[in-house]
């Protein structure tokens, strides 16, 4: 009887298919550990409010701006153009903040937002109307390198998640928490389901970040082959800042449809 029992066994074991494990990107809600992490740490990573928008605006006007090298080469602080694009970006509900648990002040955010493939000609007709000649060049360089790396096109996608803007208070800079925000913003975006998230860092130290949080290069634009009206680069940052690399993170479930064939100069 033992004989027969093993050979009914193997016969069952042998007509059962294997599993194929499908790789797919974390979702957050199912990471129970993260939260006891947060727990360790006084400052939590949440959703946004309205009555966090001009929180984040004054934060954004105290550590962004002065030190962005885009906005530094131009000399170009906040205005209500840029304000006003914040603030539109910050209403689509999926921008993250980190917040003190004890007095629960903001110290730092993570302005996230999504794009279409025709959002790069709706930024570049804002330009045409803005008398600021700083804030114009700014709105054009924005339009060609969020077109540039045709993120629709080569992952045939109707929309990308896009983290636009990161900053944090400068005595908080050694800590983790902008990697924090940026772990967050990718879970968020695959718990929304979009596939694609994309980063662009125009600093070096957003590009260490990006490398930190395992985002993938897809492009890169040198400031000095972006070229004004005068031939000469718009932009002159200061070192080590050279270029703008365009970081992304992909669903391992879509494949990349159609190559990267853009001109990086204008």
């Amino acid at each position: 009887m033992t004989n027969h029992f093993g050979k009914f066994i193997n016969k069952i074991l042998s007509e059962l298919k294997p599993t194929i494990f499908i790789p797919t990107r974390n979702r957050s809600i199912f990471r129970g550990s993260k939260a006891k992490q947060q727990n360790l740490s006084p400052y939590i990573i949440l959703k946004a409010t309205k009555e966090d928008y001009d929180h984040v605006l004054k934060l954004m006007h105290e550590c962004f701006y002065i030190e962005e090298p885009t906005c530094l080469s131009l000399n170009l602080n906040h205005n209500t153009i840029l304000d006003e694009t914040a603030l539109k970006n910050m209403a689509e509900g999926i921008t993250l903040v980190a917040r003190c648990k004890y007095d629960g002040c903001i110290v730092g955010a993570c302005i996230n937002n999504t794009t279409n493939p025709w959002d790069p000609d709706l930024k570049e007709k804002l330009a045409c109307n803005v008398q600021c000649t700083k804030t114009k060049q700014l709105l054009l360089f924005q339009a060609h390198v969020q077109r540039f790396p045709r993120l629709w096109n080569c992952y045939d996608v109707q929309k990308v998640f896009e983290i636009s803007n990161v900053f944090l208070k400068r005595e908080l800079r050694k800590t983790d928490i902008m990697e924090k925000l940026v772990r967050e913003s990718k879970d968020l975006a695959a718990d929304c389901g979009y596939k694609v998230v994309r980063l662009d860092a125009t600093s070096k130290n957003l590009v260490e970040l990006c490398k930190k949080v395992n985002m993938e290069l897809a492009a890169e634009i040198p400031y000095c082959m972006y070229i004004g009206k005068n031939n000469k680069p718009v932009f002159d940052p200061p070192h080590p800042n050279d270029s703008v690399k365009i970081y992304v993170d992909v669903d391992p479930q879509i494949k990349k449809v159609v190559g990267n064939d853009s001109s990086i100069s204008k």
